[in-house]
C-alpha cells in the first residue's frame, strides 16, 4: 500500500508530541494518513526540548559494553562524576542492571551496533529531507562532532568503543596539538587531542526544529489533543478507546511515542518492558562574554556534549536514575564547572537549568515496531540518547508498517517482546 491507495479515512493515533511522535506524524501525513497527536503537554516540552542537539551517526555503541559494571562504583563515589543513583530508587534498579550487565557480553555488543548502524546513519539527510522548504531548514548544520582528549594516550585508552565505531561504519578523522587548536580555538589548551566524526550534524535548537515541523503538520490538516492518556479501553480485546483528561478518544490505529511514560501504556497492553527513567541535564549559557566553540565538542572524560546553539552554549550530559523523583539540580552546577574547563575563555553569562527523562532499555535499543499482541498498535520509543538522531528513520518505519509497506530496515532488533 502506498499514499496513493490509504483510504482517506484511515486514522492514526500518536500519543506523544515529541521529536518521534511529530515526525511520525508527518511521515503518515504525507502518505494519506488522517492523524491526531496527543500529548499531556505542549509540543516538544520534554526530552526534545532539552537534548544536546547532536545528530549522532556515531551513537552505534551500546551504553553496556564490557567491563562497564566495573567502573559503576568509581562513577558514584566521584562528586563530580556522570552517574548517580538515588537512593530511594536502587532497589527498583536491581532487574534492569542484571539486564544491563547481560547485554555487555561481546556478541551481543555487536548486535546491538549493527541495529543501531542502520537506525541512525542517515540522520543528517534525514533531517534535510523533511525541513526542505520548511522554516525548520536553516535549523539543521553539517558538521563534524570533536571527541577531545588530553592527549593520544587517553584516546588510545578509549580504544574499545573506537573499534566498535569502526566496525559499524563511523569514520573520523585524527587532529593533533596545532591542527586542533586552528579548527576549535575556544577549547581549552590542555586538549591536545581529538577526533572529528564525520557524517554528523547538529540543530541550532531542538525545540524549535519540533515545533516548526508540528506547525507543518497542523497546517496540513492534523490534529492536535492536548490531554493527558489515564488508560487504554479494550474491546473484544482489542485497543477501542482512549480515556484521556479531556474526553474518550477512539482509535483506529494507535501509536505509542510518549518516551519515557510509554512502559506504563505498553504494560496496560500486558507487554512490559524493563523501561527506566534516566533523567538528563542540561546548562545553556547565554549572554556570555568570550569565545565559544563553533563546533559540538564531546568529552569523554567527564561524559559531556557541548552545543553552540541559537540561544547560547549548551551543555548536556550526566546519567541519574531516580524515576520521577525531583530534579537534583547539583548536577547543574557540575556541567557549570565541565563548561568551564572546557572553554576557560568564557566569561560570566546566564544560566538556564533543565532536567529530563530519557527513556532508557537496558540494551540501549529502543522498542519500535507492531505489537505482538494487537495488530492495530505501534511502538516507537526508548531511544534512550539518541531519540533526536534515530527520528527521520523512526518515522519512515512507523510509517511504512501503517501503510502496508516493507520496512527499510530490519526490526526484529527492535520488538517488544525481545526481553
Amino acid at each position: 500500500m502506498n499514499a496513493a491507495t490509504v483510504s482517506p479515512g484511515s486514522r492514526t493515533t500518536i500519543i506523544g508530541a515529541g521529536i518521534i511522535g511529530v515526525v511520525i506524524a508527518r511521515q503518515l501525513q504525507k502518505r494519506g494518513h488522517c492523524v491526531t497527536l496527543i500529548d499531556r503537554n505542549e509540543p516538544a516540552e520534554g526530552c526534545s526540548r532539552g537534548n544536546a542537539g547532536i545528530l549522532a551517526a556515531y551513537g552505534v555503541a551500546p551504553l553496556s559494553l564490557p567491563g562497564i559494571l566495573k567502573k559503576v562504583p568509581g562513577m558514584l563515589l566521584d562528586p563530580m562524576g556522570p552517574l548517580s543513583i538515588r537512593r530511594q530508587h536502587l532497589f527498583n534498579m536491581v532487574p534492569w542492571l542484571w539486564r544491563f550487565w547481560r547485554a555487555s557480553e561481546a556478541g551481543s555488543v555487536e548486535r546491538i551496533a549493527a541495529a543501531l548502524e542502520t537506525l541512525l546513519e542517515s540522520t543528517v539527510s534525514g533531517y534535510k529531507a523533511l525541513t526542505r522548504n520548511t522554516a525548520a531548514e536553516s535549523l539543521i548544520k553539517d558538521s563534524p562532532v570533536l571527541c577531545v582528549y588530553e592527549n593520544q594516550y587517553a584516546y588510545e585508552k578509549d580504544q574499545l568503543v573506537w573499534r566498535v565505531r569502526e566496525r559499524h561504519g563511523v569514520r573520523w578523522n585524527l587532529l593533533k596539538n596545532s591542527e586542533l587548536r586552528d579548527m576549535e580555538p575556544a577549547l581549552a589548551e590542555r586538549y591536545q587531542f581529538a577526533a572529528a566524526l564525520e557524517n554528523c550534524g547538529f540543530t541550532l535548537n531542538p525545540q524549535r526544529l519540533a515545533q516548526v515541523l508540528f506547525k507543518e503538520f497542523i497546517r496540513d490538516g492534523g490534529q492536535f489533543l492536548r490531554s493527558d492518556v489515564r488508560d487504554i479501553a479494550m474491546e473484544n480485546g482489542k485497543p477501542a478507546y482512549l480515556h484521556t483528561s479531556a474526553c474518550r478518544h477512539s482509535i483506529q490505529k494507535l501509536v505509542i511515542a510518549c518516551g519515557a511514560w510509554s512502559g506504563q501504556l505498553a504494560q496496560r497492553l500486558q507487554e512490559p518492558v524493563p523501561l527506566q527513567q534516566e533523567r538528563g541535564y542540561h546548562v545553556t549559557l547565554c549572554d556570555f562574554e568570550g569565545r565559544g566553540p563553533r563546533y559540538p565538542i564531546m568529552s569523554p572524560s567527564q561524559k559531556v556534549i557541548a552545543t553552540p546553539m541559537e540561544m547560547g552554549l549548551r551543555i548536556a550530559g550526566m546519567v541519574e536514575f531516580g524515576g520521577f523523583l525531583p530534579p537534583d539540580y547539583r548536577r547543574s552546577t557540575i556541567l557549570r564547572s565541565h563548561l568551564t574547563g572546557l572553554f576557560p575563555g568564557i566569561q560570566g553569562g546566564n544560566i538556564m537549568q533543565w532536567m529530563g527523562h530519557r527513556p532508557s532499555l537496558p540494551d540501549s535499543l529502543p522498542v519500535i515496531g507492531r505489537s505482538s499482541r494487537h495488530a492495530s498498535v505501534f511502538y516507537a520509543f526508548g531511544h534512550q540518547h539518541v531519540g533526536l538522531t534515530a527520528a527521520p528513520m523512526t518515522g519512515k518505519v512507523i510509517a511504512d508498517l501503517l501503510s502496508g509497506d516493507r520496512p527499510s530496515i530490519d526490526l526484529s532488533p527492535f520488538r517488544i517482546d525481545r526481553f
